[in-house]
């Protein structure tokens, strides 16, 4: 066995097979492995000297929570002495969003909400792993809200401007997730969402430095993983 590491590259060989950019395969004699339907492990250089095993090699390449999945977010209603600010006390199980997340190999995460798309349903994010299946991922989502109010115009058409004032920026939205594998198939945990109110006026729009926070949500999250039939 030969192991070199430098900075943040590591590269293992082992049974003849070399991988390197921070994540290794590992398996002695890997055509045999292959022939009698095993699957070498996957491993993760976690940039402290160690390797963190994430997986078999597969269709999800360097950790088992890459992939795509379909999720749903629901409220808790006992938030207790402990929420956050501004926590809004929803019915206990009431729906929040669902739709479908991909979490790619290089640490970075895509939403697909089930909000209208005139809202802000595209949203991205960023998760690191801290355990062997537990998971921490940050997000962010920029808000829209309608500028117009039935009844007061019977059609789009109608608005002063036209189509680009009918939704105006209202903020972004952090989602801080913790999860944990389930299984290979799904996972589950818990969810906080900071709605910040911030229309752009007053400097960027992902600018949350100074501004309010319209509400917060708390709850949990649930996902089943997509796959090819």
């Amino acid at each position: 066995m030969k192991i070199l590491i430098k900075s943040t590259t590591a590269v293992i060989a082992l049974g003849g097979l070399a991988f390197g950019t921070g994540q290794a395969i590992a398996g002695c004699g890997g055509a045999a492995a292959a022939a009698a339907g095993m699957k070498p492990m996957v491993y993760r250089y976690d940039g402290s000297g160690h390797f963190l095993r994430t997986g078999f090699y597969g269709p999800f390449f360097a950790s088992p929570i890459t992939g795509l999945w379909k999720f749903t977010f629901s409220a808790h209603g006992d938030i207790g002495t402990a929420a956050p600010p501004n926590a809004l006390p929803l019915p206990d199980g009431t729906p929040v969003d669902a739709g479908f997340v991909t979490w790619h190999d290089d640490g970075t995460e895509l939403m697909n909400s089930g909000r209208t798309p005139a809202s802000g349903s595209f949203c991205m994010g960023v998760w690191k792993q801290t355990g062997p299946k537990t998971f921490k991922l940050n997000h962010w989502a920029i808000s829209w809200i309608p500028d117009y109010q039935p009844g007061l115009t019977n059609s789009w058409s109608q608005i002063p401007g036209g189509l680009d004032e009918v939704f105006k920026a209202f903020g972004p939205a952090n989602i801080e997730e913790t999860i944990t594998l389930t299984g290979e198939n799904s996972y589950k945990g818990s969810f906080k969402l900071t709605q910040y109110v911030n229309d752009g006026t007053h400097g960027s729009i992902t600018d949350v430095s100074n501004a309010p926070v319209a509400f917060v949500i708390v709850g949990d999250v649930n996902a089943q993983r997509v796959t090819v039939n």
